[in-house]
């Protein structure tokens, strides 16, 4: 069942916390995601992986091509489950939270990848 924010809930308990790697790549280069982030479900990686892609695409200031760039989301054991893809065209935005990296992730503070 889900509840009303997408996560996972059982007979209305949390699933226990997975971790879930968060790699950036293009065709030519690989961001590997050493730490992992602790997320209840694969929804959750997913919302946490366009998290990141719009935090990339908002802070970068040489507005770098992101063709061909996406996120792969891989369990603890290494196997991808997801797959998502950075949109193509202008995205711009204004703004910056204080807490966050360049990046604009918590996940990812001060590395978003530049081809």
């Amino acid at each position: 069942m889900l509840s009303v924010n997408g996560d996972s809930c059982a007979q209305g308990s949390r699933l226990p916390l997975r971790k879930y790697y968060l790699d950036i790549a293009s065709e030519f280069t690989v961001h590997t995601d050493d730490r992992g982030v602790m997320l209840g479900d694969l929804a959750a990686a997913h919302r946490h992986a366009v998290s990141v892609i719009w935090n990339c695409m908002r802070f970068d200031t040489e507005e770098q091509d992101w063709r061909g760039w996406h996120v792969k989301i891989a369990d603890d054991t290494g196997r991808t489950s997801v797959i998502v893809l950075f949109p193509i065209g202008p995205h711009r935005a204004s703004g910056r939270d204080p807490d966050m990296g360049q990046c604009g992730s918590r996940h990812y503070p001060a590395r978003c990848p530049k081809a």
